[in-house]
């Protein structure tokens, strides 16, 4: 394979840089487990919801919340066929690792183009490799104006060599680089007859999990992408029209790096307030009573019932740590009789200070 041109700059290695220290940051923040499910629940709903925005198919973060749940309506199905299907590719990533059946390659691409468009296009133009002189169907696809046709190419052999330079390079080409180039090309060559632009994003998350830059799976790509949409574009025009990636990398690895730094601080945060609740909590509660507070910080409501069953005590027991946690006004009761739950303190909402006030900035 000939590497594509490009240049090193300065705001690449910076945004490299960035990127790397977020996700480091992720790493080594211990989050439980149920926080960090939490966690993925909320990145992988704005990521459907924001791809619903790339793909010119909004449908808003309720919505997304729904599909993620999977909780969608039997109603509601085809209408949000390509996003209960984009739920399933990532719960397919969630899972993908070196240990996987599929490595970095067309068949992967293949795999998660066959996930994304089934009963959506037909079964054997699923994860079909196109000719370069046939035209895709662009349906869910607003790179498809981007495309150029290259005739004399054969797209799984053309890919093929991408991922064996990714996975074999010995020139020290970095990673992310490597998965700028590949998201490039994808959409310059759009090899499958649909689903290109879900499927490149798809790919290379895979990728970015694979040598350790996606860590959970948790980094949002589509909404990357999405957020600089029109300069992505942009760059992709302007490199080409060069036969100079070096903007296009710049482009991608400004948004991807934006990304991790809000998903890091959003992840570190979390963390610092479970380790508050815990400080404070500690001082007059039980480690039940911690645990529940914990828990309705991330779940609506719950019942006695459920909490005897969830600490494992007596009802009893129960009654004495709610009514202890309701006096000290941590819980509210909502209710009666056998329809009783409990939820977080509601507060009101005070005065907004002179310094949380928005600092409004007019060009």
């Amino acid at each position: 394979m000939v590497t594509p041109k490009y240049t090193i700059t300065n705001l690449i290695l910076n945004y490299i840089v960035k990127y790397e220290l977020a996700i480091q940051k992720i790493r080594e923040t211990p989050l439980q487990k149920s926080l960090l499910e939490a966690s993925k629940e909320k990145y992988q709903a704005e990521e459907i919801d924001k791809l619903g925005e790339l793909i010119s198919y909004p449908i808003g973060y309720n919505k997304s919340l729904t599909v993620q749940r999977g909780q969608v309506l039997p109603s509601h199905r085809n209408t949000l066929r390509i996003f209960t299907n984009f739920k399933n590719a990532q719960d397919y990533l969630n899972t993908y690792d070196r240990k996987s059946a599929i490595k970095p390659s067309i068949e992967l691409s293949n795999h998660l183009n066959r996930i994304l468009l089934k009963n959506i296009i037909d079964e054997w133009d699923l994860g079909r490799e196109k000719k370069f002189s046939e035209k895709p169907y662009d349906l869910y696809d607003t790179w498809y104006k981007l495309r150029d046709y290259y005739p004399s190419i054969t797209a799984s052999e053309y890919f093929n060599d991408l991922f064996q330079w990714i996975l074999n390079d010995t020139t020290g080409v970095h990673k992310l680089i490597q998965i700028s180039i590949l998201l490039y090309e994808f959409i310059d060559k759009a090899p499958y007859y649909g689903g290109n632009q879900i499927t490149s994003i798809l790919t290379i998350k895979a990728i970015a999990k694979e040598y350790g830059y996606n860590p959970y799976n948790l980094i949002p790509f589509s909404k990357a992408l999405y957020q600089i949409a029109e300069d992505i574009e942009s760059a992709f025009k302007m490199s080409k029209a060069k036969r100079d990636l070096t903007i296009f990398i710049e482009a991608v690895l400004y948004t991807l790096s934006l990304s991790a730094i809000e998903i890091s601080k959003d992840i570190t945060e979390t963390f610092d307030q479970k380790i508050q609740i815990h400080k404070n909590l500690g001082k007059d509660l039980n480690s039940r009573q911690i645990k529940i507070i914990e828990y309705l910080n991330n779940n609506p409501k719950i019942t006695r019932q459920e909490y005897t069953k969830m600490m494992g005590t007596s009802f009893m027991t129960s009654y004495r740590d709610l009514q202890m946690l309701l006096e000290k006004e941590y819980i509210q009761q909502r209710g009666n009789g056998r329809g009783t739950y409990y939820i977080i303190e509601e507060k009101p909402e005070g005065k907004v200070k002179e310094d949380d006030k928005e600092i409004k900035v007019f060009k």
